[in-house]
């Protein structure tokens, strides 16, 4: 095992030679220069690696990490050049990266302690909670960038994020690949920091960090955990295999795919317009079922099932409540009628609606599970 510490550097001659020889005291030194435009003071005993262009902190990773690999090291810990890291702090991740060589090992600040910014302890825990949403798994920070990295995780994942972005989309693929993510507790200062120079554009990065989320989450959301692993690899699925990976999420799980049918004809359904898929969505991506099944099963009440559903429902819940049958005319009804018949009869409508949810809900979940049972049995 061999572990390098990798610092980007743009525009911090004032902080980057202390925190360059204070982590040369640890492990070997890689600082990437991003196309500075001060000049940078000498850093004897340091791999400085200077890039023409400033290409931002996704650009300056990667060509620290390429040297790094180029130079056999097996793992790269990151630091920042504004001072704000303790090279104290590296023995933690250096016994911890022996310890457990395949795991991601990510820096956990006190933010608090630290006299962390209040804009900055808000954007923290925004970030934390997307996070948990993307993954599943609580971490108490995702924006810290003293981490270490396996390279042989590095190599493996396909990261399309540029700037800012890149580490909170290593984090997430990290995670759907079932890499172990652990916690580091690290120091950090704000004091030191404020002679550094922040290259956060507030609005440019925000608004990238946010579109990589929504499209993350939609992933998360949508697509089932072996097409995201094979995503995140950066392997190449045609539009065939990609929809029997989404709709074979579960296929080995009868109870589960029968469970997704249920939840999304139930929702589809219940008198629930506007917020049906979503609503499905959101319970499949809970109890882990199969979210394209409860998506296509929720359109259930599609314009040309409407009427039926209706009559169903109104018929159903008339029954129930007067112990009288609704009667009605699906030819000669007009719009208006139908309109008239939910204002006059709406808590029939909304009676009936749910228990007629629930009766083809049960009978699809029963169907779906025969079904499944068979095909498995089958394949076998």
């Amino acid at each position: 095992m061999k572990i390098c510490v990798v610092i980007p550097c743009y525009n911090h001659s004032a902080t980057v030679a202390a925190v360059a020889f204070a982590a040369l005291r640890h492990a070997p030194v890689i600082v990437v220069d991003d196309g500075s435009t001060e000049t940078l003071p000498e850093l004897a005993g340091c791999d400085v690696v200077r890039l023409k262009q400033n290409g931002g902190k996704a650009a300056a990773l990667r060509a620290g990490f390429q040297r790094a690999m180029g130079l056999a090291f097996t793992h790269a810990i990151t630091m920042d050049a504004d001072g704000q890291h303790f090279a104290e702090d590296l023995p933690k991740f250096l016994e911890a990266a022996k310890t457990q060589p395949q795991a991601y090992l990510v820096g956990v600040r006190d933010l608090v302690a630290a006299g962390c910014p209040k804009h900055r302890q808000r954007s923290n825990r925004i970030s934390t909670f997307w996070y948990r949403i993307e993954t599943g798994v609580r971490l108490g920070d995702t924006q810290c960038g003293f981490r270490c990295y396996p390279l042989a995780l590095v190599q493996q994942l396909k990261i399309r994020s540029g700037r800012y972005a890149y580490e909170l989309e290593f984090m997430v693929r990290a995670a759907w690949v079932e890499a172990n993510i652990d916690a580091v507790p690290v120091k950090c200062s704000y004091e030191l920091g404020k002679t550094g120079t922040s290259h956060f554009r507030t609005v440019r990065d925000f608004v990238h960090i946010t579109n990589m989320n929504i499209l993350l989450v939609l992933q998360s959301w949508l697509v089932p955990l072996s097409l995201r692993i094979a995503w995140s690899r950066g392997e190449k699925r045609g539009f065939r295999h990609s929809a029997h990976d989404i709709f074979a999420d579960n296929a080995h799980e009868p109870g589960k795919l029968a469970a997704a049918m249920g939840v999304g004809l139930f929702i589809g359904i219940a008198p629930l317009w506007g917020v049906q898929m979503l609503l499905a969505l959101w319970i499949a991506h809970r109890f882990r079922l199969n979210k394209a099944v409860a998506a296509l099963a929720s359109h259930v009440s599609i314009p040309p099932m409407i009427p039926i559903i209706f009559c169903g429902a109104l018929t159903l819940g008339s029954w129930l409540l007067t112990g009288k049958w609704f009667e009605f005319s699906l030819k000669s009804m007009t719009r208006q009628e139908w309109f008239a018949a939910a204002k006059a009869h709406a808590w029939e409508w909304v009676v009936g609606s749910f228990v007629l949810a629930i009766i083809v809900s049960v009978t699809g979940s029963i169907l779906t599970y025969i079904i499944a049972r068979w095909v498995r049995k089958n394949e076998r």
